[in-house]
């Protein structure tokens, strides 16, 4: 093998075992959405206070519902950036590359004419990152 290959091969291994790789999880408490035009903002979700320097390469979701499900609006926020939730659980790339530092925060609306209330319960985040040097 040449030097030249050698040293990329060698930097390569190394620049990866120095990025590493953990998770986050952050639970949701009980939230009551009644029906109205506005959304309403949960709580954000904090991560863990050590985390230092990461960056997100997945963020997955789940929710329970007690009430309608049909009616109800749903994201997945990290400051200006929303995603729209179509199922309780699951999980988005959407957010990949930005700060895993940051908190999160779900965002729950209830059509009007979709039922009175829905009870949002047992809801977590888990956010995948690889954390730099």
């Amino acid at each position: 093998m040449s030097l030249a290959l050698t040293l990329c091969a060698t930097l390569g291994t190394s620049e990866a075992v120095a990025a590493a790789a953990g998770s986050w999880v952050g639970a949701l408490p009980r939230q009551v959405v009644v029906a109205s035009q506005r959304a309403l903002s949960s709580d954000q979700v904090m991560p863990p206070a050590h985390l230092g320097q990461a960056s997100v390469t997945r963020v997955s979701w789940r929710f329970d519902v007690e009430g309608p499900v049909q009616g109800l609006e749903a994201k997945l926020c990290q400051a200006e950036l929303c995603v729209a939730l179509d199922t309780t659980h699951g999980s988005t790339r959407r957010f990949a590359g930005r700060d895993a530092a940051q908190p999160l925060r779900f965002e729950f609306r209830l059509r009007p004419r979709s039922g009175t209330r829905a009870v949002i319960s047992h809801g977590q985040i888990m956010v995948d990152f690889v954390g730099h040097p």
